[in-house]
C-alpha cells in the first residue's frame, strides 16, 4: 500500500502500510500481516497454543536408538499422555513402558504445568515446571525437577519460529559414574502447508546427565495432522549431528475430549 499521497507524508504510526486516518486496528504488532483496515488476518496455530478449555489424551509409540548400549541398543516405548487446559494454563501428565531385548517395565511418570503469556496476537510465551518421579526401576533413579520457558513466534499467518531452554535439577544417585544438572535448547521453524498440515525443522542441544558423555546436537523434524475437530497425529524423528549415536522416532494418535 502507498504511504505517500500528493507529495504529502502520511502517518502511519505501527508501519503496517494502512495510513492511521483508515486503520481500524492502529496497534497492529510489528511484520503482522493485515488486511485493508489494518487489522491483523487470521494466524494458523498449533491447539496448545490456542486451547484454553478442554481435555486431550494422546498416545505415542515409538523407539529410542542408543548404539553405546551393548546387546540392547534398541528401545521401544508407548506413552500416554493427557493434558488439561484451563484459560492460559496447561496441566499434563505422562507415563508409559519400555521394552527392550533384556527388560520391559515402566518409564519415568511427569507430571507439568505450563504457563501460556500472549505478548501479542502473534508472540507467545511459554513457561513450566515439570516434576519427573522415578518409576523406570534402576538403582539410584530419584525425582527430577525441570524449569523451562518457549517463545513461538507468527510472522505470517502460516509461518511460524519457536525457541525455548530448560533446566533440569538431577537428584539420581550413581556410585560409579558422577552426575550433574543438565541444560538444554532449541530453535526452529515450522509452516503450515494448509490449514490442517503443519512441519517443523529444529535444531536442539541436550546435555547427558552422565558428566562423561558428551552433549549432544540433534536435528529434529514433526509433522502435524488434524484429521478433524476431535482427532490428531503426529510424526516425529531426531538425529545426533556428533556422532550418529541416537536417533529417535515416534508415532502419536491424539483425541479431543472435550
Amino acid at each position: 500500500m502507498q504511504t505517500l499521497s500528493s507529495g504529502f507524508s502520511v502517518q502511519d504510526q505501527d508501519f503496517d502500510g494502512v495510513p492511521d486516518a483508515l486503520d481500524h486496528c492502529p496497534n497492529t504488532p510489528f511484520l503482522n500481516q493485515v488486511d485493508d483496515k489494518g487489522c491483523t488476518t487470521s494466524i494458523l496455530k498449533l491447539p496448545y497454543e490456542t486451547e484454553t478449555n478442554g481435555l486431550t489424551l494422546a498416545i505415542k509409540s515409538g523407539y529410542n536408538t542408543n548404539t553405546n548400549l551393548i546387546g540392547r541398543s534398541r528401545q521401544y516405548s508407548t506413552q500416554l499422555r493427557l493434558t488439561y487446559y484451563l484459560n492460559t494454563w496447561s496441566y499434563t501428565f505422562r507415563s508409559g513402558y519400555y521394552n527392550d531385548t533384556q527388560k520391559t517395565g515402566s518409564i519415568d511418570t511427569t507430571f507439568r504445568i505450563k504457563k501460556r503469556i500472549e505478548l501479542s496476537s502473534n508472540m507467545n510465551l511459554g513457561l513450566s515446571a515439570s516434576i519427573k518421579l522415578p518409576t523406570y526401576d534402576f538403582v539410584g533413579n530419584k525425582t527430577d525437577y525441570t524449569l523451562a520457558t518457549s517463545l513461538s513466534y507468527y510472522p505470517t499467518d502460516t509461518l511460524s519460529i519457536f525457541a525455548g531452554v530448560g533446566h533440569t535439577f538431577i537428584n539420581d544417585q550413581q556410585i560409579t559414574t558422577p552426575l550433574h544438572d543438565t541444560n538444554y535448547s532449541y530453535l526452529g521453524t515450522g509452516y503450515f502447508f494448509t490449514e490442517k498440515f503443519y512441519a517443523n525443522l529444529s535444531l536442539n542441544y541436550s546435555e547427558s546427565k552422565f558428566i562423561i558423555e558428551h552433549s549432544a546436537h540433534n536435528i529434529r523434524t514433526t509433522l502435524y495432522y488434524k484429521v478433524n475437530e476431535k482427532w490428531f497425529t503426529t510424526f516425529s524423528y531426531r538425529r545426533e549431528l556428533d556422532e550418529n549415536l541416537h536417533d529417535t522416532l515416534n508415532f502419536t494418535v491424539g483425541y479431543k475430549v472435550w
